[in-house]
């Protein structure tokens, strides 16, 4: 059996948390070290979570020779270097998404962990469960038809206290923390990059990021994709993906159900089915056994680095247009 990959945790916010916490349901790989840029903060992360060693800054991790897997889980602008880092530290590299803020970003990260010679995957947990092979199988099966239109939503409601994910110059707001996803996805069904971009959003007075957002997506081969986003209103999750002959709808698109997801087909003339995955884990140690998988066994990422490339692109084009009308008529 493979040698268990050895993981450093770049951050201590809640996504590491949760990171943290499904390290311990992995198969092959097991917490070994932790980074802050406060020591403080990353002993009392390490005492939390039973891991060895805290350092207090960034770049100590990266040079500890006993990490071969770093988890970068810092606000979405310091993405970039601490990957860098890392890269250059030979490390193996899972970056939660969005993996950079622009696309130059993404491709600069890329090219650097090709140069030396490691893995570098963008942790958008939901693709590697089996539920989302099932969707992808029952497009490529033609159950539904042509693949005409893309619904999906992510939306929550955070505190009034000061959060990370509302703060503006870590392109805060519900675009780049949840829109993520449902970028992804809609690119994920269609096979393509869009040739249109549209969004309308709310910024919060406070704030002055995007509180709640819809966007459009338009592609090539004639797909149109639609979604909402917000961090101000109660919870909703959903995908749906209508096409010529039916439809499916995906109720928990984003974190599967661990023991049974099911997702829902609707095909015209027939009564609803239900579709099921049993068994499929829990999401968060599926990303850290997938990565060694791609490492140690040679297997295909599911979700190749390169594909963070497309998805930074329609965040950079929608924050761009967002916060450059925002500043023009301030």
């Amino acid at each position: 059996m493979a040698e268990m990959l050895r993981w450093g945790i770049v951050g201590t916010g809640m996504i590491a948390e949760v990171f943290a916490k499904g390290l311990e349901q992995a198969q092959r790989g097991r917490k070994a070290a932790v980074a802050s840029r406060s020591a403080d903060r990353a002993s009392a992360f390490a005492a939390k979570h039973g891991i060895p060693r805290a350092y207090g800054s960034y770049e100590a991790l990266c040079a500890d020779p006993d990490i071969n897997a770093v988890y970068v889980a810092t606000p979405h602008p310091c993405h970039r270097d601490v990957v860098l880092a890392a890269a250059a530290a030979g490390k193996h590299i899972l970056c939660e998404k969005p993996m950079g803020v622009t696309a130059s970003e993404c491709s600069e990260m890329i090219a650097a962990a090709e140069a030396a010679g490691v893995t570098l995957l963008e942790a958008f947990m939901y693709r590697v469960h089996p539920q989302t092979a099932l969707v992808q199988q029952v497009i490529r099966d033609g159950r539904i038809g042509q693949v005409k239109l893309i619904r999906s939503a992510f939306c929550y409601g955070l505190g009034d206290a000061y959060n990370v994910r509302l703060d503006k110059v870590l392109r805060g707001g519900g675009l780049y923390d949840v829109g993520c996803y449902c970028i992804n996805f809609s690119r994920m069904v269609a096979g393509e990059e869009p040739d249109d971009i549209a969004a309308v959003w709310t910024l919060g007075a406070t704030t002055g990021v995007d509180e709640s957002l819809a966007g459009g997506l338009r592609f090539p081969a004639g797909v149109v994709a639609h979604f909402d986003v917000s961090v101000r209103s109660t919870g909703s999750a959903y995908a749906e993906i209508l096409g010529t002959t039916g439809s499916l709808l995906v109720p928990n698109p984003w974190r599967p159900d661990p023991d049974r997801a099911e997702i829902e087909l609707r095909c015209q003339g027939q009564a609803p089915q239900t579709l099921t995955c049993l068994a499929g884990g829990q999401v968060f140690p599926l990303e850290a056994d997938h990565l060694a998988a791609v490492v140690q066994d040679g297997v295909e990422p599911l979700i190749p680095a390169a594909n963070a490339i497309g998805n930074a692109a329609v965040l950079d084009t929608i924050w761009q247009r967002m916060h450059g009308r925002a500043e023009a008529s301030a």
